[in-house]
């Protein structure tokens, strides 16, 4: 979709436009600052055309955009249970709860010292 001189509203800054697009990303002047965003996640929370509408093509990369990160949520959940049920330890986790146990065993400890 073309989106040079496209009219938009933002939540915050206002009216802007559309003063390119490379790739992914959409640059918007608005009156004092120009801001780059990240399309279409942009039109899915903080703008919309100067009508106050999002196109149906806008809407329909919105919705792919979605698919996508579903997509990419449910490979990794599903790659987590198959770790967690094979006693994989997932990187970033090794050790978690065990810290969190031990920290809140000596918190208990040391209430119970004092009483």
């Amino acid at each position: 979709m073309f989106f040079d001189n496209l009219e938009v509203n933002h939540k915050s800054f206002g009216k802007g436009i559309v003063i390119s697009q490379q790739g992914k990303y959409i640059t918007v002047q608005f009156n004092t600052v120009k801001k780059v965003f990240v399309y279409p996640d942009a039109f899915e929370t903080f703008l919309t055309l100067a009508d106050g509408t999002v196109p149906n093509t806008i809407a329909v990369d919105i919705e792919d955009s979605r698919r996508v990160r579903q997509a990419i949520i449910d490979k990794k959940n599903e790659e987590n249970i198959r770790a967690m049920t094979k006693g994989i330890v997932i990187p970033g986790k090794e050790g978690a709860m065990n810290d969190t146990d031990e920290e809140e065993n000596q918190y208990k400890t040391q209430e119970n010292d004092e009483i």
